[in-house]
């Protein structure tokens, strides 16, 4: 097998493989998107939460936020990181949004990917009642659980946004029907996991696999 990098991005990668079949580029791409591991927020408790959205609508939107920390592989799925947050509303009428950068993190290692992910509007309204007047706020409150996990398990667990392959076509005159196949596979990353490494992990895990299926067959 021969592997060329076409493109390199801090995010996404290019890579054309020669001398393997499809099915090994689709093993790979499955590999990279259910197999490779990454932290995300998996629990969510609310002390407060008067927002227009549901408990489990923000839940959903803080599963997705990717994280991202130094060393993954120091953390196993047993371990748990808190991120916590607290916000309110404007005293006087009007809204704050509120915005991933807000999470506190119990592990300074741990931390979103982007700060500008926007989480909730919190909406203060003036009103008057027996002619007096006062504001209405909102307020946002709870401890988010985030621990390591598979994309299998849940799709928050992804660490690709994108992962495809095609197979390059050779129409030039002089083509050589003994030529090998070439294909070209497309990673984008999260930036959960460092492009390079979801790629080299899955290869990693694919390799385990295979040597775990020899070991059996050959100690029978």
């Amino acid at each position: 097998m021969n592997v060329k990098i076409v493109e390199r991005g801090e995010k996404e990668v290019k890579i054309v493989l020669s001398g393997v079949k499809v099915r090994f580029a689709n093993a790979l791409r499955r590999a990279m998107i259910a197999e490779v591991p990454k932290l995300a927020i998996d629990e969510v408790t609310f002390q407060d939460n008067n927002s227009l959205l549901y408990d489990e609508q923000l839940a959903l939107r803080l599963a997705m936020i990717p994280l991202k920390t130094d060393d993954l592989s120091a953390y196993s799925a047993e371990d748990r990181i808190s991120l916590t947050l607290k916000a309110e509303s404007p005293e006087r009428a009007g809204y704050t949004m509120v915005y991933s950068k807000e999470l506190i993190s119990s592990d300074p290692h741990v931390e979103p990917v982007f700060d500008n992910i926007p989480l909730v509007k919190l909406i203060s309204t003036e009103r008057e009642i027996s002619g007096m007047r006062s504001v209405a706020g909102q307020k946002l409150s709870f401890e988010a659980i985030a621990r390591k996990g598979i994309g299998k398990e849940h799709a928050k667990w992804q660490p690709v946004t994108a992962c495809g392959f095609k197979e390059l076509q050779d129409n030039s005159p002089t083509k050589n029907k003994a030529t090998e196949t070439q294909i070209s596979i497309t990673v984008e990353g999260d930036g959960s996991v460092p492009v390079d490494d979801i790629v080299t992990e899955a290869a990693r895990i694919m390799r385990e696999k295979c040597e775990m299926i020899v070991e059996e067959l050959t100690s029978q």
